[in-house]
């Protein structure tokens, strides 16, 4: 019994221990804040949760073509170079079609002072002692259509008549005149393809790629014409495939109808090619060769020509600075080389060339010294009499003829450029029009026909003049 009363405590305490541990309960939470917690959970959830992949992924965007990523020729400033178009971007442009608008209008004094006012031969500024248009004309050129290329420019003016209006291929037949086809210019349509820096493929009527010199006179170095200029194609009429191979080198390949003709004399085509090479920005080559028959009366005549020209920058002044300094100093040189076998007639070879040195003074000023020389055995490619006289050259022996110029060129904007020319040539025949003309007193169509027998032209070995010249481009 001693032991009862200790236990009793005991006995007590486990009673309240297993009553509070079965009657006390962990709180129950809201049934809110359940639900809040557990939405937070799953936007949490969803923002580290990888993003699925779509069913259709986009395609990846396309690389350009090479030829619009590396476009030809435009890694460097090549507006020095003789022969090429020294302004800025066209202002007439409108998406894929680029306009272009050209007046030349010229003054030229012809030492001599012929009475019938024709300054012969040249191809440029043809009439002496008179207020002129060399040329004018207005041009369309479609490209940046991924595929579809071409252009139409139309033509008027004194260098119309000089040029297209010699083509004598247009009297074979019917449907093809002078009156039809001398006001184009240029009228091609083709397809550019985007292969290798891009490839051009027309077919139309083209300016020619032989000689250094435009036919463009305002894209030349000098106004009046070189003898090996006058004497080679201002223009083709045929197809043109254009190959970009680098980024600095060109090839063409040509199929032409014949040598600066409109038709064909003969049943077989002329052609050849063409590259030009601009390893630096201070350097450009080129070569072109050309094979054909183009002799009106003589189907066995072929006739081989090719043209080397070389063009060096060797001095570009620095582009600011006080003071004074020369912009850029440039040479351009011209070679050609030529053979014309004839079934009917002797055979001969033709040779000539010119050099040109150019001082930039500044963006206004330009001055430019050149002296050409040609000889042709035959007289198969010199300028003959004009279509129409009723006169022939008086002399059809060999012909050497050169001469020197000297220009000066001022351009207060780059969409004009005023001009002033010295020329004087020499020939080994008399070949220059003399004070009493080459049309004799009653012109070329004399009411009188009689006016004009006993009258033989005019001619004399040397010449000289003087051209003022005003050529607007956009």
């Amino acid at each position: 019994m001693r032991f009862a009363c200790p236990l009793l405590p005991l006995n007590l305490i486990a009673v309240l221990v297993a009553w509070l541990v079965a009657g006390v309960r962990p709180a129950q939470a809201e049934p809110d804040t359940l639900s809040s917690l557990s939405q937070r959970v799953k936007e949490l959830e969803a923002r580290l949760a990888p993003a699925p992949a779509p069913s259709n992924p986009p395609d990846p965007p396309k690389p350009q073509p090479l030829d619009v990523r590396e476009p030809p020729f435009s890694e460097f400033d090549y507006s020095w170079t003789n022969g090429a178009n020294r302004q800025p971007a066209s202002l007439l442009t409108a998406g894929p079609i680029d306009m272009s608008i050209y007046a030349d209008v010229y003054y030229l004094f012809q030492f001599h002072q012929p009475q019938d006012h024709t300054a012969f031969p040249g191809t440029t500024a043809p009439r002496h002692n008179e207020i002129s248009l060399n040329l004018a004309s207005v041009g369309i050129e479609v490209s940046r259509l991924h595929g579809p290329i071409g252009r139409v420019y139309v033509q008027y003016g004194t260098n119309v008549q000089t040029d297209v209006g010699q083509d004598l291929s247009t009297t074979r037949g019917f449907y093809l005149t002078n009156v039809a086809f001398q006001f184009i210019q240029q009228a091609a349509a083709g397809w550019h393809f985007d292969v290798l820096h891009g490839v051009n493929v027309e077919a139309g009527i083209f300016p020619s790629y032989f000689s250094l010199e435009s036919y463009f006179p305002q894209e030349n170095w000098s106004y009046l014409h070189a003898f090996i200029a006058d004497a080679t194609p201002y223009y083709f009429s045929g197809i043109r495939t254009q190959i970009f191979l680098t980024r600095r080198f060109r090839a063409e390949l040509w199929l032409v109808n014949g040598w600066q003709t409109l038709g064909q004399w003969h049943e077989y085509r002329g052609g050849g090619y063409d590259w030009n090479w601009r390893p630096t920005e201070r350097l450009v080559l080129s070569n072109a060769i050309y094979l054909g028959q183009d002799v009106q009366a003589d189907p066995d005549a072929v006739r081989f020509y090719t043209d080397n020209s070389v063009q060096v920058q060797y001095y570009k002044g620095p582009t600011s600075g006080r003071g004074f300094s020369v912009k850029r100093v440039s040479m351009s040189a011209d070679f050609g080389y030529g053979y014309e076998h004839r079934g009917n007639a002797p055979s001969g070879n033709m040779t000539g060339g010119f050099l040109s040195h150019r001082v930039e003074w500044s963006d206004r000023f330009a001055t430019t010294l050149r002296g050409d020389i040609f000889y042709d055995q035959t007289q198969a490619v010199i300028q003959q009499f004009p279509v129409g006289s009723p006169y022939s050259l008086p002399n059809k022996g060999a012909f050497l003829g050169g001469g020197i110029s000297a220009t000066m060129d001022f351009l207060p904007s780059p969409w004009i450029l005023f001009r002033l020319e010295y020329m004087h040539r020499e020939a080994n025949l008399p070949y220059f029009s003399g004070a009493r003309g080459i049309t004799g007193p009653g012109g070329v169509l004399p009411t009188n026909p009689g006016a004009q027998m006993g009258f033989v032209p005019d001619l004399q070995d040397r010449d000289d003049r003087l051209v003022v010249n005003t050529t607007l481009r956009l």
